[in-house]
C-alpha cells in the first residue's frame, strides 16, 4: 500500500509542476514569483514524500 501511496505522491508533483508551468507561460495576473516558490516547495515536498513512500515499501518487501 505505502509504494501506491508514493507512486500517487510523485504523480501528484508532476501534475504540480504541469500546472505552475502552464501558469507561467500564460498570460495572467498571479505573483509569478510567488506562483514559481510556492509551486517549487509543494512539488519538492510531494516528490520527498513519494520516494520515502517507496523507500518504506522497499524495506517492508525486504524483511
Amino acid at each position: 500500500m505505502l509504494g501506491e501511496l508514493g507512486k500517487y505522491c510523485i504523480d501528484i508533483s508532476k501534475l504540480v509542476f504541469g500546472g505552475v508551468v502552464l501558469a507561467g507561460i500564460m498570460k495572467l495576473d498571479v505573483n509569478r514569483a510567488l506562483l514559481f516558490g510556492l509551486g517549487t516547495v509543494v512539488v519538492l515536498l510531494t516528490v520527498s514524500a513519494g520516494l520515502i513512500c517507496i523507500l518504506l515499501a522497499n524495506s517492508n518487501k525486504e524483511k
